[in-house]
Protein backbone atom coordinates (compact mmCIF):
# COMPACT_ATOMS: atom_id res chain seq x y z
CA UNK A 1 0.00 0.00 0.00
CA UNK A 2 1.44 3.45 -0.84
CA UNK A 3 0.79 4.94 2.34
CA UNK A 4 1.87 8.49 1.45
CA UNK A 5 -0.71 8.43 -1.36
CA UNK A 6 -2.82 7.13 0.69
CA UNK A 7 -1.97 10.34 3.61
CA UNK A 8 -2.49 12.45 0.86
CA UNK A 9 -5.99 11.08 0.13
CA UNK A 10 -7.13 12.02 3.52
CA UNK A 11 -5.39 15.54 3.66
CA UNK A 12 -7.48 16.26 0.64
CA UNK A 13 -11.04 15.56 2.83
CA UNK A 14 -9.56 18.47 5.72
CA UNK A 15 -8.60 20.76 3.07
CA UNK A 16 -11.99 20.35 1.24
CA UNK A 17 -14.32 20.59 4.49
CA UNK A 18 -11.49 22.33 6.74
CA UNK A 19 -11.30 19.27 9.21
CA UNK A 20 -8.05 17.83 9.91
CA UNK A 21 -8.33 14.34 9.10
CA UNK A 22 -5.96 13.14 11.81
CA UNK A 23 -7.42 15.17 14.32
CA UNK A 24 -10.75 13.89 13.58
CA UNK A 25 -9.35 9.96 14.11
CA UNK A 26 -7.48 11.06 17.10
CA UNK A 27 -10.81 12.35 18.88
CA UNK A 28 -12.72 9.48 17.41
CA UNK A 29 -10.49 6.26 18.54
CA UNK A 30 -8.74 8.64 21.83
CA UNK A 31 -12.61 8.66 23.25
CA UNK A 32 -13.08 5.22 23.40
CA UNK A 33 -11.00 4.20 26.79
CA UNK A 34 -13.01 7.10 28.44
CA UNK A 35 -16.48 5.62 26.56
CA UNK A 36 -15.56 2.67 28.23
CA UNK A 37 -14.52 3.72 31.58
CA UNK A 38 -18.30 5.75 31.41
CA UNK A 39 -20.11 2.30 30.35
CA UNK A 40 -18.04 0.12 33.11
CA UNK A 41 -19.05 3.26 35.87
CA UNK A 42 -22.52 2.50 34.78
CA UNK A 43 -22.86 -0.93 35.22
CA UNK A 44 -21.35 -0.48 38.65
CA UNK A 45 -23.36 2.42 39.39
CA UNK A 46 -26.51 0.19 38.73
CA UNK A 47 -24.99 -2.49 40.63
CA UNK A 48 -24.71 -0.70 43.83
CA UNK A 49 -28.05 1.41 43.00
CA UNK A 50 -26.70 4.89 42.42
CA UNK A 51 -27.38 7.61 40.12
CA UNK A 52 -26.54 6.70 36.25
CA UNK A 53 -26.54 10.20 34.94
CA UNK A 54 -22.81 11.10 35.39
CA UNK A 55 -21.74 7.92 33.67
CA UNK A 56 -24.55 8.49 30.51
CA UNK A 57 -23.58 11.89 30.47
CA UNK A 58 -19.55 10.96 29.94
CA UNK A 59 -20.54 8.11 27.27
CA UNK A 60 -22.53 10.64 25.97
CA UNK A 61 -19.87 13.64 25.51
CA UNK A 62 -17.51 10.55 24.33
CA UNK A 63 -19.93 9.85 21.73
CA UNK A 64 -20.51 13.58 20.35
CA UNK A 65 -17.55 14.92 21.24
CA UNK A 66 -15.69 13.89 17.79
CA UNK A 67 -18.76 15.39 16.08
CA UNK A 68 -18.59 18.26 17.34
CA UNK A 69 -15.12 18.97 16.15
CA UNK A 70 -16.65 18.22 12.81
CA UNK A 71 -19.53 20.54 13.41
CA UNK A 72 -17.42 23.56 14.54
CA UNK A 73 -14.56 23.33 12.73
CA UNK A 74 -16.27 21.92 9.62
CA UNK A 75 -17.11 24.19 6.30
CA UNK A 76 -19.32 22.89 3.08
CA UNK A 77 -20.14 19.40 4.85
CA UNK A 78 -23.05 17.95 2.97
CA UNK A 79 -26.40 18.58 4.85
CA UNK A 80 -26.21 14.71 4.78
CA UNK A 81 -23.26 14.22 7.11
CA UNK A 82 -25.42 16.39 10.11
CA UNK A 83 -28.72 14.84 9.45
CA UNK A 84 -26.72 11.03 9.49
CA UNK A 85 -25.16 11.88 12.57
CA UNK A 86 -27.98 13.33 14.24
CA UNK A 87 -29.62 10.10 13.44
CA UNK A 88 -27.08 7.80 14.71
CA UNK A 89 -27.09 10.12 17.74
CA UNK A 90 -30.88 9.72 18.15
CA UNK A 91 -30.41 5.90 17.51
CA UNK A 92 -27.70 5.20 19.79
CA UNK A 93 -29.66 7.30 22.95
CA UNK A 94 -32.72 5.28 22.16
CA UNK A 95 -30.75 1.98 22.92
CA UNK A 96 -29.06 3.08 26.07
CA UNK A 97 -32.44 4.21 27.18
CA UNK A 98 -34.09 0.70 26.13
CA UNK A 99 -31.22 -0.97 27.72
CA UNK A 100 -31.45 0.61 31.22
CA UNK A 101 -35.32 0.03 30.77
CA UNK A 102 -34.55 -3.74 30.74
CA UNK A 103 -31.91 -3.65 33.55
CA UNK A 104 -34.75 -2.03 35.70
CA UNK A 105 -37.42 -4.26 34.78
CA UNK A 106 -35.45 -7.36 35.29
Amino acid sequence: MDWEAWGAWLRSFGEAYGVNPFVFALLYFGTIPLSLFSFSMMVRNYRLGRSLFWPIAGAFLCFIGTYVYLFIAGRNIPLWVYGLVVLMMSYSGWQIYQRIQRLRGS
